[in-house]
């Protein structure tokens, strides 16, 4: 095990935006493998070079339990929608037994061309426990994160973070996206001696992977309103 890409989307999402991901995965020649998860049935999906479908819910039954206890629950808006974010916590906890260094990506990114495999180490130093996007004035962006499985935090760190879907925790926050848990887990583990973080980007608010220097080369991520466009406005701006 060493380097991984790790996403999760279903069907439907595969077939409004998530393709594009895989697709350019493949066309740009990545170098290290990607790890889907997906909550339904693995076999409906095309195959692509390097590229390993995996059940989300047989790898995480508590997922599905949390899921099914609050599928009914009325959501009041975009930051209330606990279940909707659930399903990327746990596909990071999942993608574990898979790669020494994991790297989550969003399914409505697209690869521009490929990495070079020492970029990956300078995202994620090796004495790092995890890599993410600051958003000091908003919350983390988890477009894009890197958990080094490698460290002795790590057993911890998620078990709190996804102890607050288990125990219902997660509503008790003011917020209830995985960009609020986890900056919760983040903020128990301050203190620890054995959590490290590295904090990436400008430091300002709004699509800060599209104006990291480091990231846009390679990775445009088309959230929001610019899933169906060819490249996000602020992306293409930077490049």
């Amino acid at each position: 095990m060493d380097k991984i890409f790790v996403t999760t989307f279903n069907k439907r999402l595969y077939d409004e935006y998530a393709y594009s991901l895989l697709k350019t995965y493949e066309s740009t020649n990545q170098k290290i493998p990607l790890y889907v998860f997906v909550e339904d049935d693995t076999k409906q999906y095309p195959k692509f070079n390097n590229v390993h479908f995996l059940n989300l819910f047989e790898h995480e039954p508590d997922l599905k339990k949390f899921i099914d206890k609050h599928k009914n629950k009325k959501v009041e808006s975009f930051f209330k929608d606990a279940v909707r974010f659930s399903y990327k916590v746990f596909a990071q906890n999942a993608a574990r037994k898979y790669g020494d260094k994991i790297f989550f990506i969003d399914a409505d990114c697209v690869f521009d061309k490929p990495i070079p495999i020492d970029w990956f180490d300078e995202f994620l130093p090796d004495n790092i426990f995890v890599s993410f996007y600051d958003r000091p004035q908003q919350y983390t962006e988890t477009g894009f994160l890197a958990f080094n499985e490698n460290k002795l935090i790590s057993k911890a760190f998620f078990s709190y973070y996804l102890n607050l879907y288990k125990d219902d925790k997660v509503f008790e926050l003011k917020n209830w996206t995985d960009c609020h848990t986890f900056d919760e887990t983040r903020r128990y583990f301050k203190e620890d001696i054995h959590y490290t973080e590295l904090k990436k980007g400008d430091g300002q608010s709004g699509h800060i992977m599209a104006r990291d220097k480091n990231l846009n080369p390679y990775i445009d991520h088309r959230k929001g309103n610019r899933k169906q466009d060819e490249h996000s406005p602020e992306w293409r701006k930077n490049k």
